[in-house]
C-alpha cells in the first residue's frame, strides 16, 4: 500500500510558536514584512509553524526558502508522524540569526520527501528603510508598511 500524501493546511512565519500547557499551538506575532537599514538584515529569532493532515505514517520534512534573487536555502526539519488521515499535526521550528542578505520577497515552502509543496507558502517582504525615512520617523520607528507601522522592528534595531 502506498503512503497517502498529507495536505499542508497552513504555514506561517511568526515571532514565536509553541504549545501551551493544554497542547494548543500558539502563534505569537505573525508577520509578512520586516525592515532593515542595511544588509544583511537579521532576525535574532523567529519561528516557522505548519499545520498538516491527511497522511498516514512518518514523513520527512524540510523548509525551503527562496531568496529574491532566486537562490534557494534548504533546511531539514524533524520528521512528523501521522497515525491516521484524520490526525492533524501542528509543528513549529525556531530559527536563529537567519541572514536576510537581499531586499525583496522571501518565499518559505515546506518540502515533503525533498519536494517543495507549491501551496500554501508564506511570503515575507524584506524592505529597506532609507536614511531619509529613518531620520523623519526617529530612531525607534520605521515607516508604515504592508504589515502596519513598525511591525516587526528592523533586525538591526537598537533599543
Amino acid at each position: 500500500m502506498d503512503q497517502p500524501t498529507p495536505t499542508l493546511e497552513w504555514i506561517h512565519v511568526c515571532d514565536n510558536a509553541f504549545r501551551d500547557e493544554t497542547g494548543k499551538m500558539c502563534l505569537i506575532g505573525m508577520f509578512d514584512s520586516l525592515y532593515s537599514r542595511q544588509l544583511p538584515g537579521r532576525l535574532p529569532l523567529f519561528s516557522l509553524a505548519i499545520g498538516m493532515t491527511g497522511g498516514q505514517g512518518t514523513y520527512e520534512l524540510g523548509m525551503q526558502v527562496q531568496l529574491p534573487s532566486g537562490k534557494v536555502i534548504d533546511m531539514k526539519m524533524p520528521p512528523v508522524e501521522l497515525p491516521d488521515p484524520a490526525f492533524k499535526v501542528r509543528a513549529a521550528a525556531r530559527l536563529t540569526n537567519f541572514p536576510f542578505e537581499e531586499f525583496g520577497t522571501y518565499t518559505f515552502r515546506l518540502t515533503l520527501a525533498g519536494q517543495p509543496i507549491a501551496f500554501p507558502c508564506h511570503t515575507l517582504d524584506h524592505l529597506e528603510v532609507k536614511p531619509e525615512e529613518a531620520s523623519q520617523t526617529g530612531p525607534a520607528e520605521v515607516p508604515a508598511g504592508p504589515g502596519g507601522p513598525g511591525f516587526p522592528p528592523p533586525p538591526d534595531f537598537q533599543q
